[in-house]
């Protein structure tokens, strides 16, 4: 088998036209493990296989493999098997930009007829997708507003419950590409709010409002369901948000007596094509 280093090496032989610095915005060739650019701007693969695009430090304080464990074991439990297969209906051929792609389970999980990239800026997240060895894709830190893809070089941007920059994904997206984004609808994880004391409905009239300026002519598609918690992802449920951030450690030692057995999804899937 490959190490990590040699079979990103690999992808970014293959796709090296997909790249371009985010300095100086020239193109790169691969030299061994090194992206250098016409400017002799250079990034090093590290021995997992990423690479680091940023200009500050990457998040290591709040999006922990702490949270990305037990977000993961959710995912690959089927959590989101219904959001994901309608996801998988809207792909088009060519290649697949995973925004704020976390721990890479979304990424492994979509058939896509092309090439897939992830970014993130949280260092555990990229570092843990770099685990998932069946997947062929390729993951970076990366600035979400100076993306380090050339232009016009992915048919699809993915933006699942994370920021979004349409500048720069009208950037990248070639011709005809499409904005396929997953916000959080009303009663999105309504049992872990409840449990956390915090108000169960959601607002998320302002995320549709800037989709729809950007993509007068989008199109969204509403999933709810309820998932049944298998008991061994119980405690996961109650570490994989952000959510978890706001409740006090006594709290949280409470909660995990009686944990929630069911999970709410509820979202909006808005997809935009670029004109």
């Amino acid at each position: 088998m490959l190490k990590k280093i040699d079979k990103a090496a690999q992808y970014l032989a293959q796709n090296i036209d997909l790249l371009r610095c985010p300095l100086c915005h020239t193109s790169f060739r691969l030299d061994g493990y090194a992206l250098i650019c016409d400017n002799r701007h250079t990034y090093n693969l590290s021995k997992k296989g990423v690479v680091n695009f940023l200009t500050i430090k990457p998040d290591t304080t709040h999006y922990t493999r702490k949270m990305f464990e037990p977000r993961r074991n959710l995912i690959q439990a089927g959590m989101y098997a219904p959001v994901l297969k309608a996801i998988q209906h809207q792909l088009t051929p060519g290649n697949l930009l995973d925004v704020g792609s976390g721990e890479g389970s979304f990424l492994e999980l979509l058939d896509v007829s092309g090439h897939k990239f992830g970014f993130d800026i949280a260092l555990d997240g990229v570092n843990m997708a770099t685990d998932l060895t069946e997947m062929q894709a390729f993951f970076s830190l990366s600035d979400l507003t100076n993306l380090p893809f050339a232009d016009q070089s992915m048919a699809t941007v993915l933006n699942i419950f994370t920021p979004s920059n349409y500048r720069e994904f009208d950037r990248v997206l070639s011709h005809g590409g499409q904005v396929v984004k997953v916000i959080p609808d009303r009663y999105y994880l309504q049992e872990l709010r409840s449990a956390f004391g915090l108000p169960v409905d959601y607002d998320n009239g302002d995320v549709l409002a800037k989709f729809s300026e950007n993509f007068p002519d989008f199109t969204q598609k509403e999933i709810h369901y309820e998932f049944d918690l298998p008991e061994q992802q119980r405690q996961d449920f109650l570490s994989m948000s952000p959510l978890e951030w706001r409740i006090s450690e006594t709290d949280k030692l409470e909660i995990a007596k009686n944990p929630p057995k069911k999970a709410t999804i509820h979202v909006q899937i808005l997809q935009g094509y670029k004109s």
